[in-house]
This record gives C-alpha cells, structure tokens and sequence, in this order.
C-alpha cells in the first residue's frame, strides 16, 4: 500500500485468485486527509480478511467514515476485485472513473457505485463488471493528474491523460514505465504545491 498525504492506492492478495485493487482520495489535504485514508486502509484489508462482499465493503466503509471525528468528512473510492480470467468485479464511491484502454483503442469508463463515502450513511452502491483481454490496459487516476494546471491556467484533463496512456502503451512500454511516464508528464504540466498525483497502471498479460 502507499498513503501520500490523501491519496491512497493498495494491492490486495483476496485469496489465490483474486486481487483487490483500490484507490482513494480524502477530502482535503495533510494529517486529516492522511488519517482518514488510513482508515480506508485498515477497513478493506479487514473487510477482505473476512470475505466480504465488495457492495458490503462499501457499505462499511461508508459507516467508518461518517461516524469519523476528523475534519475530513468525505472519501472517495474505487475497489475492484481482479481474478485470474481478467474478470474484474468493481464499485466505484464517487472517484475520478477509472478507463479501461482495449487493445483495439475501445475505451470503457467504469462508472458504476454510488456517491463518496462519509456524507450520508444510507447511501447505496451497485457493481460494475468488465473484461481485461491480454494487451488491455487499465488506468487508475486521483483527481490530482486531470485537475492539474499549468502557467496558463489550462486543466490537463482526461483526454490528455488516455491519450499519453495511449501513447506509451503503444511504444511497448510496462505497466511501471508507463506509470512513471505518465507522472512525469503532468510533472511538466502542471504548477508546484498542487493536489497529490497518483496513477496505477494494471496491464493484462498472457497467462
């Protein structure tokens, strides 16, 4: 796992084979965003240690968060669950959508869930499903990349981003260099002190 201030991205081993997949996102920024997350954290490996269902998962981390004492009130969340036939079971708590690039450039946003955790404690979530095919990629973002700005004031954007992803899957490059691509690119982009940066690159390979 690795908690930058409020952003937050974690690997979870389910069981032989499934792996979680999240990344989140606290509402404001240093110690109370950190912490907060932190509780995410702690949550879904909890959850996962128990064989939750994801929509339940949410659900209780839902309930964490709003009954949290800490000035940040509010999380977002995206938690899929990835088995080993390229299946990924997701739900998605008012996060920035991941995208799922097709090797054939088809693009799928994944968009379904329900709204960010803390705020009302009956909210209610749905699940998603798609298919990873080897050479898929799918990209998972913080608000952090789209919302970054440069000295003219220009957003860099989603379709920026899809299209560097796009762009540098397509020089062959890994999962962990197009990470580290992508980053540098909004690095030039965008002004010093802005929101955190986070991306995760899932890339589906021949078993």
């Amino acid at each position: 796992a690795e908690i930058v201030s409020g952003d937050f991205y974690d690997f979870i081993p389910v069981s032989d084979n499934i792996l979680g997949i999240a990344i989140a996102d606290g509402s404001g920024h240093g110690l109370p965003a950190a912490l907060v997350v932190r509780d995410i954290y702690m949550g879904l490996r909890m959850a996962t240690d128990r064989d939750f269902k994801i929509i339940r998962t949410l659900e209780k981390l839902n309930h964490i968060i709003h009954r949290s004492r800490l000035t940040t009130k509010f999380v977002s969340l995206f938690y899929g669950e990835l088995e080993t036939g390229g299946i990924l079971i997701y739900s998605n708590a008012g996060h920035n959508p991941p995208f799922l690039l097709k090797r054939n450039n088809r693009v799928e946003n994944l968009v379904h869930g329900g709204p960010v955790l803390g705020p009302n404690p009956d909210a209610t979530y749905t699940r998603g499903f798609v298919k990873l095919d080897p050479g898929d990629l799918l990209c998972l973002y913080s608000d952090g990349i789209v919302e970054a700005h440069n000295r003219r004031d220009e957003e860099y954007g989603l379709e920026r981003l899809k299209r560097a992803v796009k762009t540098h899957r397509d020089r062959g490059l890994s999962a962990e260099q197009i990470t580290r691509e992508v980053l540098a690119r909004v690095a030039r982009w965008g002004r010093k002190g802005e929101d955190d940066r986070t991306v995760v690159i899932v890339r589906a390979v021949e078993s």
